[in-house]
């Protein structure tokens, strides 16, 4: 790869994320608007997720990011409950992948907790998955606390795959045959 396509691989990267932080940015209540245009303090709104681990039966309803900043105790208890359930080995799930998850539930417009199939995934367990499953990567990006696997309740999985195309943030797999679909926050691309 020549250096030019290089710069422009990051420079395109950089507007995706600009784009992704714009979606999130413009979810900001007129109110917050006009406060910051008259010199007052923004008053951000709160991002939450409600989840649950179809293999725990864990659930919770987890504020990660408040103030304009991440809570290190909401990521804490995300965290566990993407934790590999085989395993019980913990990784931090990358925040940019709960933004694209919040997005997601915000363009959707639903307050239905998300089935989560698959989060973290340990080296072991990716291992074992990719000598039973078809489909799963070498270097996963669940590995890496970087994926979910989910279903949402009362919505068909072709149209959270749809919206999450829309958001343009990661990658986003559609598996219609075992109902579920893949996000990540990694390049963008689609399968």
């Amino acid at each position: 790869m020549t250096e030019n396509q290089k710069n422009a691989n990051r420079c395109d990267f950089t507007r995706r994320r600009l784009l992704l932080a714009g979606a999130v940015g413009s979810m900001l209540p007129a109110t917050a608007l006009q406060a910051a245009s008259r010199g007052h303090n923004i008053v951000y709104p709160d991002r939450s997720l409600s989840l649950y681990n179809v293999h725990t039966g864990e659930k919770d309803n987890v504020v990660y990011w408040s103030e304009g900043k991440y809570i290190g105790s909401g990521l804490n208890d995300i965290n566990w409950l993407l934790r590999d359930f085989r395993t019980s080995e913990i990784k931090a799930i990358d925040p940019r992948l709960l933004n694209i998850l919040y997005l997601l539930t915000r363009t959707l417009e639903t307050e239905k907790p998300v089935l989560v199939l698959s989060g973290f995934r340990s080296k072991k367990t990716n291992d074992m998955l990719r000598k039973t499953t078809e489909g799963v990567a070498r270097r996963s990006f669940h590995m890496a606390g970087r994926a979910i696997d989910i279903r949402i309740p009362k919505i068909n999985t072709d149209n959270i795959q749809r919206a999450a195309l829309r958001l343009n943030g990661g990658g986003v797999g559609y598996y219609p045959d075992s109902n579920f679909v893949h996000l990540d926050s990694g390049p963008v691309r689609t399968w």
